[in-house]
């Protein structure tokens, strides 16, 4: 028993001497010394907050790994928020950025007679602009949408689908379009340009009817 009590005492002279623990130490790299840490604070947490319940270093473990995941999670999540942010702020430029100073006061008649002027002088990325910004005026004029700084495409999109779904349709085409050229300096080609052009026209000059009318939207009882 005395043997036994000595050989005890001295293999805890050994475990506390600074050689030993020095030697453990320099066996660790930073990760594990970083991931023991974790699990040991952990473990202090548990028995804490649970009293006697010791956690095992296994569950102490998998809690670490989880609650990482969890975390790495929440920061892409908030990266892919934050550039998507940035994104639609890029895109979607608000009404007062659409409408340059001198364009303001324009009627949609007016955006028409620039585009076909800029359509003569080849220049088709400012004649898709103009030919967007004059369905957008026109929507508006006919009250189908109301355009506000904060408004991007997508809710006049969500208003357009009130009045007539499938003309809400064609506008989200044409505004994704708009987006492609005009901010993201799509090349315009002619063939793309005269569709854009001729899709465009035809909503200005056929006004669509409203869907309630037709009988889509509401109770027909």
């Amino acid at each position: 028993m005395i043997d036994i009590d000595r050989a005890r005492e001295k293999i805890d002279q050994i475990v506390n001497t600074r050689e030993y623990q020095l030697y453990y130490e320099d066996n660790r790299n930073f990760l594990q010394r970083w991931w023991d840490s974790v699990k040991e604070w952990f473990m202090e947490l548990f028995e804490t907050l649970f009293g006697s319940i010791t956690p095992s270093s296994g569950l102490a473990s998998a809690v670490v790994v989880i609650v990482s995941i969890v975390v790495l999670i929440a920061v892409f999540l908030a990266i892919f928020l934050v550039i998507r942010y940035y994104r639609r702020k890029h895109h979607y430029k608000d009404t007062t950025e659409l409408f340059r100073t001198h364009e303001k006061d324009w009627t949609y008649d007016d955006h028409i007679k620039k585009a076909k002027g800029e359509e003569e002088k080849e220049n088709l990325q400012n004649a898709t602009r103009h030919l967007f910004l004059a369905l957008l005026l026109f929507f508006r004029e006919k009250g189908f949408i109301e355009t506000r700084i904060w408004k991007t495409n997508t809710d006049y999109y969500t208003e357009l689908t009130k009045v007539n779904r499938q003309t809400a349709i064609e506008f989200y085409k044409l505004a994704n379009q708009f987006d492609a050229v005009v901010y993201g300096e799509q090349r315009v080609e002619v063939h793309s340009y005269q569709q854009y052009k001729q899709t465009v026209l035809h909503l200005i000059e056929t006004p669509p009817e409203s869907d309630l009318v037709n009988g889509l939207g509401g109770d027909n009882e």
